[in-house]
């Protein structure tokens, strides 16, 4: 395949950015980077009620965020920012969308600044004959579905069947018509979808599709307020930005037979098309809004930003979900990706969210990044959860114990309480088990070898020796003393490398806390 290949990632800011679109975005991204293409973002923002601002820099952020930027588009002062997006961010004033100048000579590529240019193909759809003038009303259209609807059709469509019942400019006389369109009348342009054919094409996915023209509606590709439908306004922007594949989501795989009819009736090449398996809900059918909510599962592509979830974690998630390298790999770098990645190894059937999987990406992150990087980003959220005045070195050494045992970022605060706060009470079924008859003797005695060290050998391997020596003149196995130990020091029964986390502690915090054990649970 030659270099020239274009895609474009094209969301419309009605809402945060999904998981779902982030995936069609990596996907988008993987194959131009695959090919040496070109991977294009076009805002896709003619639906005006349901416009969000907010929304639309959401897109910008996560995007840069995953490492997916464009190379054209709306060149925003997130677009052009240097590196990452930083970890665990949201939507601030010093982000804002700033002046905008297009990166790339196929702008605009926001489509509300393309409006006039989707008018000009509509004009040429009509007077060609492959597309009309509707002037029904809401309530005309409504009174039409109630003539034609039946037990096997209880949702009538505007289509070849019903067009001739309503008031369009093919029922209609053509100076009517003309004094309709001069007064200014509400009108909609239709596409005159043609009766008893079929239309096909090779998916890259899907292989061979078809759809037969007696079940699709005379869609809407003008409305009543002068914008543009998605199937118009993606079908002449495709064309005149070059777009050589459309990669997009299985939801769209329907809308398909009308884009080739639009293409058809232009007389333009249709891309190459793609259409994206679904991600499905845990419980069964697709990961909607509600699903999500009902099963715990973020939908929303900020939520694992602001969670602290590894951008590499979600991507390679993401990436998994439907794909596949062909091997035996599980995690791969962005690069890995891009050599790996082609559309014959994409699945048709949907693959299954599991949430778990995404923990153990995003613990592989973790544990191969610096300790030094996870201790900085983790200073402000210690600093909100109370952790006090602790400086990068100390949460360094939290960062090195703890980081085999949590999953996230947030995580190793709660992993990690016991080294700013004493326990205030113990875990029930481990203090239990832990203390037993001549156990607060043999930790008093613990207590008082090791109180008896100076701060410079108060270190991890001369307080296990000491433990060690202990248990061996008292004839008593390992754990029957460095059980309640760490009882008593983190009020839990199981953690990080207690010796370490005793010289994390210091001196005088590990004897405090030893005695308040024995006071408390002796």
């Amino acid at each position: 395949m030659s270099s020239n290949v274009r895609v474009r990632f094209a969301p419309s800011p009605t809402g945060l950015l999904h998981i779902g679109g982030l995936r069609t975005a990596l996907y988008n991204y993987l194959f131009a980077k695959h090919h040496n293409g070109t991977f294009v973002l076009r805002i896709e923002d003619t639906d005006r009620t349901r416009y969000v601002e907010e929304a639309e820099q959401d897109i910008f952020e996560n995007l840069i965020w995953a490492s997916l930027k464009p190379d054209e588009g709306p060149a925003t002062a997130i677009m052009n920012s240097a590196g990452d997006w930083p970890r665990g961010t949201s939507v601030t004033e010093e982000s804002a969308l700033g002046e905008e100048k297009d990166t790339g000579s196929f702008g605009p590529y926001r489509q509300s600044k393309r409006t006039e240019l989707y008018h000009t193909y509509a004009k040429q759809l009509v007077d060609s004959g492959h597309a009309y003038y509707a002037f029904d009303t809401v309530d005309e259209i409504e009174a039409m579905r109630e003539r034609f609807r039946t037990a096997k059709n209880p949702t009538p469509k505007y289509d070849p069947q019903t067009r001739s019942t309503m008031k369009n400019s093919l029922t209609l006389p053509e100076n009517e018509v003309r004094r309709l369109l001069d007064d200014g009348a509400e009108h909609v342009v239709r596409l005159k979808v043609p009766s008893g054919e079929t239309v096909r094409f090779d998916d890259l996915v899907r292989e061979s599709v078809s759809f037969e023209t007696d079940g699709l509606d005379d869609q809407v590709l003008l409305k009543a307020d002068g914008m543009p439908t998605y199937h118009l306004a993606n079908v002449v922007d495709d064309h005149l930005m070059s777009i050589t594949h459309v990669i997009r989501g299985e939801e769209w795989l329907s809308s398909a037979p009308k884009h080739i009819l639009l293409y058809r009736y232009l007389g333009w090449e249709p891309p190459e098309m793609a259409h994206l398996p679904l991600i499905m809900s845990p419980g069964g059918g697709k990961l909607s809004k509600r699903k999500a909510e009902e099963e715990g599962i973020p939908v929303n592509v900020r939520d694992y930003r602001l969670d602290h979830y590894e951008p590499e974690a979600l991507v390679n998630f993401l990436a998994f979900l439907g794909w596949g390298p062909g091997d035996d790999r599980e995690f791969l770098t962005l690069p890995e990706m891009i050599e790996a990645f082609t559309l014959d190894r994409v699945n048709k059937s949907g693959a299954i969210f599991d949430f778990k999987k995404l923990l153990w990406f995003n613990e592989h992150v973790m544990r191969d990044r610096e300790d030094a990087d996870l201790a900085r980003e983790l200073q402000p959220l210690a600093a909100e959860k109370g952790w006090g005045d602790v400086n990068e070195r100390f949460l360094k050494s939290v960062v090195r114990l703890l980081k085999e045992r949590v999953s996230r970022l947030p995580e190793f605060l709660e992993a990690g309480k016991f080294y700013v706060e004493a326990p205030k009470e113990y875990e029930e079924k481990a203090a239990k088990k832990a203390w037993k008859e001549g156990t607060t003797e043999r930790v008093a005695k613990y207590r008082d070898r090791i109180a008896a060290l100076g701060d410079e050998t108060f270190v991890a391997p001369e307080l296990k020796q000491i433990l060690t020596d202990l248990v061996e003149e008292e004839e008593v196995g390992f754990g029957k003393l460095m059980m309640p130990v760490r009882v008593a020091v983190t009020g839990v029964g199981s953690g990080p490398d207690l010796f370490e986390s005793l010289e994390l502690l210091g001196r005088e915090e590990v004897i405090r806390r030893l005695d308040a054990a024995v006071v408390k649970l002796g």
